[in-house]
């Protein structure tokens, strides 16, 4: 008897996507398993019982590796995006009075700007301070007008459209006001996120 023929007989019995797969452990909820059975039995119905955990299995797995290369992309754009274009908005802290200019002018005043970092600011966001303690209005830029005051160079701040109230404003609760007293730059999505000042610190 030729054995090497018996084996190659033997070998053809396993089917061939079967021989080129590795086998490998993988952890499931139960909750996800009971699914994942309860659709094997629905769909053994109707495929003379080809179809088992397996094949739905790497069904799945097929569909994330498609999706994987997109996301991928998707996240290295974004991310690129954002190394590039660090933050967008300024924040200005204020005195409680400087509600009544920035509602009556469109425009804030006498503000010091790295000018390095005019190219990347969209946004304008105004802090209050005591009494009111939160950051409360945001604008659109227009234009930056350069102001000599004191021998020291400063900008004006010209607004584009309406000032929008953010509602309700975001509070500084129980952080220490020293941290409102510099002019930061952030992103605007993560201050209209914001629940409280710290959130943006």
């Amino acid at each position: 008897m030729n054995q090497n023929l018996v084996n190659d007989i033997k070998s053809l019995l396993v089917p061939k996507e079967d021989r080129e797969k590795k086998q490998v452990a993988l952890f499931l909820p139960q909750h996800t398993i009971d699914k994942l059975d309860n659709y094997v039995s629905i769909l053994s119905k109707y495929s003379d019982g080809k179809v088992n955990r397996n094949i739905l299995i790497q069904k799945a797995i097929d569909c994330l590796l498609e999706s994987i290369p997109t996301a991928i992309d998707e996240f290295e754009n974004e991310y690129e995006k954002v190394k590039k274009e660090p933050y967008d908005t300024i924040l200005v802290p204020s005195q409680s009075s400087g509600e009544a200019f920035i509602l009556e002018n469109q425009y804030w005043e006498y503000t010091k700007i790295n000018p390095e970092k005019l190219k990347y600011l969209k946004y304008f966001a105004l802090y209050l301070g005591h009494p009111v303690q939160q950051i409360k209005y945001w604008a659109e830029i227009d234009s930056f007008e350069e102001v000599t005051l004191d021998n020291q160079k400063k900008y004006r701040i010209y607004f584009k459209g309406a000032i929008h109230t953010i509602t309700p404003g975001i509070p500084l609760k129980d952080l220490n006001a020293v941290y409102t007293r510099p002019i930061r730059y952030i992103k605007k999505e993560k201050l209209l996120r914001a629940k409280e000042y710290k959130d943006i610190i």
